[in-house]
């Protein structure tokens, strides 16, 4: 990775912060979102039991990854964790990378979380870390992450048809 960990800043927002999520920020509350169908059924993680160990060690693994960030996004007013925005896979050689993203607490969707959050870590990429291209995969069906990217300033690329078994 071009930037060191320790490199990684606080990013601040008009309602939100993400900051470098650690195991310190891993709690139960984070493993009962997790485990909820409605929060992950857009998610890979839809098909997994979420433990606390399980989350600690995803956040670890992260955590030490050269080529993934995993932001915690807070609201500001609480300091309350309410979601992530990952960044990965990071390709430093081609300089692109992936977004992924989960807003865990039902109370702040519709609250344009989700968009905030893709434009403060899409701005990170391309100024912090020189990225030339910034993507993310969404499911067909998953108006609201395809809203939040398009509020965020994202375009529709390309659509993969069949590519993925949903059933909701």
């Amino acid at each position: 990775m071009s930037q060191q960990k320790s490199e990684i800043p606080i990013i601040v927002g008009d309602s939100i912060y993400l900051k470098e999520l650690t195991e310190a920020d891993v709690d139960i509350n984070y493993v009962n979102w997790m485990n909820d169908y409605d929060v992950v059924k857009f998610t890979e993680s839809k098909n997994v039991i979420h433990t606390l160990t399980s989350i600690r060690t995803f956040v670890e693994n992260c955590t030490t990854s050269e080529s993934d960030i995993l932001f915690g996004i807070f609201w500001k007013e609480n300091d309350k964790h309410i979601g992530n925005i990952k960044l990965g896979s990071i390709n430093f050689i081609h300089k692109h990378a992936d977004i992924g993203l989960i807003i865990g607490l039902k109370e702040y969707w519709g609250q344009h979380v989700a968009s905030n959050a893709i434009s403060l870590v899409t701005a990170y990429a391309f100024n912090n870390l020189d990225m030339h291209k910034v993507y993310a995969g969404i499911y067909a069906c998953n108006t609201g992450s395809k809203n939040a990217f398009v509020n965020a300033g994202y375009h529709l690329a390309y659509i993969k048809k069949d590519e993925v078994l949903f059933k909701n």
